[in-house]
Parts: structure tokens; sequence; C-alpha cells
């Protein structure tokens, strides 16, 4: 006679973990065929030759339309932002995350009412873009700070992923909470959810984890902070997660207060071989 030795892990345990597994792939893939799934001519095509990269403009117009789901009817009637200055605004959020060494995601996102109307954007539209970086990552621009011990400049760790996000146009706003990240690693079937928090503050408690408080690390922080407002403008976004080695899909999207409105972000979906 045989016995089998009972599953050590509780049946609420393996139910919750299902559930989050299933709740993260459901929000990815929500994310993915919302991108994925433009209305039927929303998204002008574009002819490019062989060797050269679309113009900017060209390329921002394309992804707001898609993401607004305007038809040309639509924009004929009613007044849009021009894609002058939304590719304007575009290219710098892309600026800002390459800086940072961040490889941006498959689309951009938009968020209406984010900024005060003007007669180009009379719908107060503001794009933003999210990516990710594999550990280890090193964040460009620090200072060497020799004479500090326990400073490790690799702030985001082998098995990690860096997510990053950056809007652009925004008002500086000390609320840094309502940006999430929405992740799944298909090779070892494991998932979550993670916050994303203010830029500076994540380098620099990630940069500065092994020196202890006191006068010492003061002057450090003072010292990283003004090399990051260089390179983390307002509104900028990180969150180092424990992802583990795989290829990771993922969603980036949430809300970023700016000037007194809450700004929702449109998911921006993502592939990272972590």
């Amino acid at each position: 006679m045989s016995f089998e030795e009972p599953d050590p892990m509780p049946i609420t345990t393996r139910a919750r973990r299902a559930s989050l597994r299933t709740g993260v792939a459901a929000t990815i893939s929500a994310a993915a065929i919302a991108v994925a799934a433009a209305p039927a001519g929303a998204a002008p095509t574009t002819t490019v030759p062989a060797g050269q990269s679309a113009p900017i403009d060209s390329v921002a117009a394309a992804a707001l339309s898609a993401l607004t789901g305007n038809s040309t009817a639509t924009q004929q009637q009613t007044p849009t932002a021009s894609g002058q200055d939304i590719g304007a605004l575009l290219a710098q959020a892309n600026d800002t995350l390459r800086k940072l060494g961040i490889q941006p995601f498959l689309n951009p996102s938009v968020a209406f009412n984010c900024v005060a109307p003007t007669s180009t954007n009379p719908f107060g539209l503001a794009p933003a873009v999210g990516g990710a970086v594999a550990g280890p990552y090193s964040a460009p621009g620090l200072p060497a700070l020799p004479m500090i011990n326990g400073i490790d400049p690799n702030i985001v760790k082998s098995g990690e992923t860096l997510y990053g996000f950056v809007p652009a146009g925004i008002t500086p706003d000390a609320n840094t909470a309502g940006m999430q990240v929405a992740w799944f690693n298909i090779n070892s079937g494991k998932g979550g959810f993670a916050q994303m928090g203010d830029a500076s503050q994540t380098i620099i408690d990630r940069y500065l984890a092994g020196v202890p408080a006191g006068p010492i690390r003061d002057v450090a922080v003072a010292t990283v902070k003004t090399v990051l407002t260089t390179i983390a403008p307002a509104g900028t976004r990180l969150a180092p997660v424990a992802t583990g080695k795989g290829t990771v899909l993922s969603a980036v999207f949430g809300t970023v207060n700016s000037g007194g409105r809450s700004c929702f972000f449109l998911p921006m979906v993502g592939i990272t071989n972590a």
C-alpha cells in the first residue's frame, strides 16, 4: 500500500497564486489588445524608404490616432493637437528614457486633459513613454564617490528588471504614486504588479543603500540629486522588479498628477529579455 504525501502548500495559497498569475496575464493581454486593435483607418500608413526611419511627427500622429480612435472624418470636425507639438513632446520623453539607458516599449501613451488646453492642443493631451532594461544596470551620469564606502553602482542586479516611465510637458507634483507595472515571466510562470516611484528617489535609495545615515550620506544624497535633476525631469518614474531571468511581458500604466489634474496614461506594452 502506498501513500501520497500531502501537498505542503495550502489550497488557499495555491489559489491566490493562480489568481495573481491570471490577473497579471489578463492585464497585459488586455493592454496588448488595446494597443494592437486600433479602429480601421485610425492609424495612417506611412511608407518609409529602406534604411530610413519615419519622421517623429508621423510616428506620433499615427500612435495618437490609434490610441484615441479618431477617424479622418472625426478629425475634420473636431480640432486635435497638432502632430508637430505632440511629436516634439514625444521626442523629449523618448530622449530622456534613452539617456537613462532604458529601451522604450512597443507603443507610446497619451493622457487627456493633463495639461492646460491651447489652440494647438485643445484636449490638453500629454504624451508619455515607458520602457525597461534588464539588470545589471548602472544609472548613467552618477558621480563617482570613491571616499564613501558601501556604494554599489549596479543599482539593479542580475535577475531584476528596471522599468521606466517618462511623461512630457507636465507640472511637477509631490505625489509620486499612481503609476504601476504588470509583468509576467513566460519562462518561470511568475508575475505580479509593482508600484513605480519617483526616479531620483529610487536611484538614490538603491545607489546609497549601503551608506549609513549621517552627514556623509547627506552630502552624497545632495550630490546625486544635483546630477539627477538633469537626467530625470518631473514625472519620471522607476521601478526595480525581481522578475527573474527569462522573457518578460510587461505593461506600464496609471496616473500622474500635473498642476492639480489627475492624468491617466493608457498602457504601454513591451517584451524584455531579462
